[in-house]
């Protein structure tokens, strides 16, 4: 009993940030304490250089906010899904927002570069966000409707992700 809880301790001090990898649980969530209220929002920079409001970039757009962190293996496999169909989204009227979870514009840029990902990034160094959106562990996926409104979250890129803005309008 002593030794799990050293592991679970020692496990619980390297790691980078209070955000946990969540693996490919792809379940929908449609409750929850933002399910149904208005996105917060925090101005912040981004992996560019710029900045700006998180949830102001979604241009009165449908978006997905995604958090994220480069150590997360789950993570890497979803921002590749969306290197891939950012463009088709945005052709379907879906903002991607990516917000790195705990981390420096510098590690997000080195990130990206290494694998050739011609991502932009907001960098919530402070975690300040991970708080104001209950988040558990990354990668989590927040959707949020024209109007600003959460609809829905999961922990996994769907493929069918355009459904999940549906939930309780």
């Amino acid at each position: 009993m002593f030794y799990s809880r050293f592991i679970f301790l020692c496990l619980f001090l390297i790691t980078s940030s209070s955000a946990w990898p969540m693996g490919h649980v792809s379940t929908q969530t449609d409750e929850g304490p933002l399910i149904g209220k208005a996105a917060p929002d925090v101005v912040l920079t981004k992996s560019d250089g710029t900045s700006g409001s998180v949830i102001g970039s979604r241009q009165g757009k449908k978006a997905i906010l995604v958090f994220w962190a480069t150590w997360c293996p789950h993570c890497y496999e979803d921002l590749g899904t969306i290197n891939d169909n950012i463009a088709s989204a945005e052709q379907k009227g879906i903002k991607i927002i990516l917000v790195d979870v705990g981390e420096t514009k510098e590690d997000v840029n080195k990130y990206f570069n290494q694998r050739q990902m011609k991502l932009v990034s907001f960098v919530d160094e402070d975690s300040f966000l991970q708080g104001a959106y209950h988040l558990i562990g990354v990668p989590t996926l927040i959707f949020i409707d024209e109007k600003g409104i959460v609809r829905s979250m999961t922990h996994a890129f769907p493929a069918d992700y355009e459904n999940y803005f549906d939930v309780n309008k």
